[in-house]
């Protein structure tokens, strides 16, 4: 019995949008600095 493609997106996507958590607050490039880094 397999998903229909569709539905199994449309489901997804309500999920990932109803996930509500805080935000990093700074860019994804700065992770990777050397300086930064503990």
């Amino acid at each position: 019995s397999a998903m229909d493609r569709e539905h199994g997106a449309e489901e997804a996507c309500a999920f990932v949008r109803a996930l509500d958590f805080p935000g990093s607050g700074r860019a994804f490039d700065a992770a990777f600095d050397k300086e930064d880094q503990r």
